[in-house]
């Protein structure tokens, strides 16, 4: 219960926004720390083409990446050399400044030893086996290409719910639906990046233009390699701290205002909500309003509420067969949900 006062206090104060969860967790890897003449003796084979650099107007050259060296994490028993970019390797180097975690070999190659081998090795792990980089991969050409990216195990269930006083947005809570994660392509909202040439040209041609909705986007940006998606996650983890938050998320591709924009597109919601239910505009209290979960069916779970309703639709025309007024005060829509049950997949 709140009093007029407090009712009044709460008007005048800006709308807050909560978003809890996490999008990815890092694995864990337990490499032992090498001595420094071990990482001088240690025989790498250098592949110095991939290394890519930024050409100046006056023939200089800047590196816009840098290679690194680490150990398998998936245990082949490997050195994996890769780019990282020089901002993901300052950030890497003010984290983990310790001495012999960054060595740096006379082939230009900058070791990672220590905590910050084991850091960026349990990314890669997450990456690679958690995401399923590497089961996406097709083709094996070290790509995720078109159709590929359905089997990325990246999609998440969303929950949102808001309190209110009448018109005024109190609080907007934004969260994860729990871990059940699934691949992309069982996401509506990845829908899109799937599309057929044909979808595509009816889309075109009806003028639509699909708009990512920052209060139910099921996915993070992601990139279509391991190494960039590897960049990527480093910059995400903000704080470097083994974690990409929801917030670190959405960040990363609705910028720094994304708390006001899950602001906007909710106050949108809830001026229709008012317009179609005008009893719900109460500003003598605080209320709150749950929008529900977007959730995403896994297909052992969609298999079985297709199971589920065959079943009760034939139960029901049995019983409609063997009595004609089964279904008597029935509405037509409920014979017709009875007869001809629908699923949705996405919620």
């Amino acid at each position: 219960m709140h009093t007029f006062e407090e009712l009044q206090q709460l008007k005048k104060e800006p709308t807050k926004v909560t978003v809890e969860g996490d999008v990815y967790r890092s694995s864990a890897t337990g490499f032992e720390k090498l001595a420094l003449n071990e990482l001088q003796s240690e025989k790498l084979s250098v592949d110095t083409s991939i290394h890519t650099y930024i050409t100046h107007s006056d023939g200089s050259m800047d590196d816009m990446t840098q290679l690194v060296a680490i150990r398998d994490p998936m245990g082949s028993g490997e050195i994996l050399i890769f780019d990282l970019s020089k901002k993901t390797i300052d950030n890497l180097k003010e984290k983990f400044g310790d001495s012999n975690n960054f060595f740096e070999r006379n082939d230009g190659v900058l070791r990672l030893n220590g905590k910050v081998e084991n850091f960026v090795a349990g990314w890669m792990q997450n990456i690679r086996e958690d995401r399923s980089y590497e089961k996406a991969d097709a083709d094996r050409n070290g790509r995720i290409e078109e159709n590929e990216a359905q089997a990325l195990t990246i999609a998440f269930e969303r929950q949102r719910d808001y309190d209110y006083i009448g018109e005024k947005l109190v609080q907007v809570n934004a969260g994860m639906g729990g871990d059940n994660y699934q691949s992309l392509g069982r996401s509506g909202d990845a829908h899109h990046l799937f599309e057929t040439d044909k979808e595509k040209a009816e889309n075109k041609a009806q003028g639509y233009t699909y708009k990512r909705d920052i209060s139910s986007s099921q996915y993070t940006r992601f990139e279509n390699t391991v190494e960039k998606e590897l960049d990527h996650t480093l910059q995400m983890d903000a704080n470097l701290d083994g974690t990409v938050t929801l917030a670190e998320g959405l960040q990363d591709e609705f910028g720094t205002n994304f708390r006001q924009q899950i602001i906007d597109d909710t106050q949108e919601f809830h001026e229709d909500l008012l317009e179609d239910h005008p009893e719900l505009n109460d500003g003598t209290r605080l209320q709150n309003y749950n929008i529900g979960l977007s959730s995403i069916l896994s297909e052992a779970e969609e298999k079985q509420m297709e199971e589920t309703f065959q079943k009760e639709a034939l139960h029901t025309q049995e019983q409609i067969s063997q009595n004609p007024y089964f279904l008597s005060g029935t509405g037509t829509l409920d014979m017709l949900d009875a007869n001809y049950p629908k699923i949705d997949i996405y919620g």
